[in-house]
């Protein structure tokens, strides 16, 4: 019996590990972000979060994995930079607005938008109103 939980506790462990998206494997390991908000409308920063948290670098990260869509045609909202042992690893430019929500990043040497998920959405929301629940 406990050699069955282990073969399959491990199995769920191995499992899970695959089934991460490359940008969540790609960032996985970082251990600072810095994301800014823009006005809406402009480039101009209206506010930026950092965190050390890892909980909420690799919750975000999970999220860039999303459905890949085409270039979308609006603006940009804020930016995520994704660092590991202070070395920039990845930037991300979002939009999250009802109209229009994407993440653009280069992967691969290819520039990949892919939806920002509700949940995501929310996340985000939250931090650029100063909440930090993750």
């Amino acid at each position: 019996m406990r050699v069955l939980f282990l073969v399959v506790l491990t199995g769920l462990l191995l499992s899970s590990c695959a089934s991460k998206s490359p940008i969540a494997r790609q960032l996985a390991g970082c251990d600072s972000l810095m994301i800014t908000f823009n006005v809406p409308g402009t480039d101009s920063v209206q506010n930026m979060v950092t965190t050390t948290d890892t909980r909420a670098i690799a919750k975000l990260a999970g999220y860039l994995g999303g459905k890949e869509q085409p270039k979308p045609d609006c603006g940009f909202g804020g930016n995520m930079l994704f660092f590991k042992g202070g070395q920039q690893v990845l930037p991300v430019v979002f939009q999250s607005t009802k109209e229009c929500s994407y993440f653009m990043f280069e992967m691969e040497n290819k520039l990949r938008y892919t939806k920002v998920g509700g949940e995501a959405g929310k996340f985000l929301k939250s931090l650029n109103e100063g909440k930090n629940w993750y």
